[in-house]
């Protein structure tokens, strides 16, 4: 859930953060004066130096818990970022935000620069809230669905993807369902079985590993007036399969909607016009073949996003399960494809 950033003052000079900014980040102010927001609950924090406006992220973790699955996620998101960038997402209109420095020692995950831009959960409120076919977040999606293709086409590897560490992600997401009763334990079996249906489907196997966002959530992605699609928060980045990226899109999609308007299908032309511009191939005779590929696996793991969204208690218990239920649907019906 987002948070508005909250404003705790300016940097005291005591801080050993306060030199490491001021030598990788600016250097040539004299006495610089940097003002601190936070952006969110897990230790996130935007710095803004007042006289020349420079603005930057910092992410930190607890250093006496340098071995949490959180710190581990993050300490490690600067050299996804470095990898990144070396693959051409350091330039127009495909971007990733460039990291700047880390330090252990405080607990300084990275720092990195902020870039002012538009989340795709801005675009989607305001077509929730137009009750008919929103231009603005058409065009939004298909410059994500440009950006992920680029992102997935480029890392592509050619191993096959590894499954399991799938399934143990269903495992854990409706477990914990479970334990939040918005699920039933019968339920929760029936779900594994569809699971397990789906894993032993050829075309799930035979898919090929790319590097993928991982966390392809709606505030994960801005829109800058330029016109760029920049990506944050790459710490769950990994090797899966690439619809992993396009169907957590979907479901949020699928949420976006019907969170807002309570209409199932309301979200449906969004999803097919994002599938349809992601699975546009180079050669237009292919597009139907690669949109067939894409749309076969996308069910799997839009159920999969779905479920996710259900672990949020700030929803409400009877929407929770609404779209948990939306989930076993999806599942169910993408088998028939």
């Amino acid at each position: 859930m987002k948070m508005e950033p909250c404003y705790l003052g300016t940097l005291k000079r005591s801080d050993p953060l306060y030199d490491i900014l001021y030598a990788d980040v600016c250097p040539s102010v004299r006495d610089p004066v940097f003002h601190v927001d936070l952006i969110s609950l897990d230790k996130v924090y935007k710095y803004t130096e007042e006289k020349s406006r420079t603005a930057i992220i910092g992410k930190f973790f607890k250093p006496g818990d340098s071995a949490s699955g959180r710190a581990l996620r993050i300490k490690g998101e600067f050299d996804k970022l470095c990898q990144l960038r070396r693959y051409g997402f350091d330039a127009s209109p495909h971007y990733v935000v460039r990291p700047i420095s880390r330090d252990e020692n405080i607990g300084l995950a990275l720092t990195e620069e902020f870039i002012s831009g538009r989340s795709l959960d801005y675009f989607l409120e305001k077509a929730a809230g137009s009750g008919k076919g929103h231009n603005p977040l058409v065009v939004a999606l298909g410059k994500l669905a440009s950006f992920l293709s680029a992102l997935h086409s480029r890392t592509r590897d050619g191993a096959l993807v590894d499954l399991a560490p799938v399934l143990a992600h269903y495992s854990k997401v409706v477990s914990k369902l479970v334990r939040q009763q918005v699920l039933s334990r019968r339920e929760m079996s029936g779900v594994l079985r569809l699971v397990e249906k789906w894993l032993k489907r050829p075309f799930l196997a035979r898919a090929r590993s790319s590097i993928v966002h991982g966390d392809a959530t709606p505030t994960n992605f801005l829109f800058t007036e330029s016109g760029d699609v920049v990506a944050i928060d790459l710490e769950r980045m990994k090797n899966a399969d690439p619809v992993f990226d396009a169907g957590m899109v979907c479901g949020e999609l699928k949420h976006a909607f019907l969170w807002r308007t309570g209409d199932p299908s309301a979200a449906e032309p969004y999803i097919s016009h994002f599938l349809r511009s992601y699975s546009k191939p180079a050669d237009p005779k292919e597009k139907d073949k690669a949109f067939l590929r894409t749309a076969r696996r996308n069910p799997f793991y839009m159920a999969l996003a779905e479920f996710r969204i259900a672990r949020n208690g700030y929803l409400g218990s009877q929407y929770r399960r609404t779209i948990a239920l939306e989930a076993m649907s999806c599942l169910k019906w993408g088998l028939r494809i």
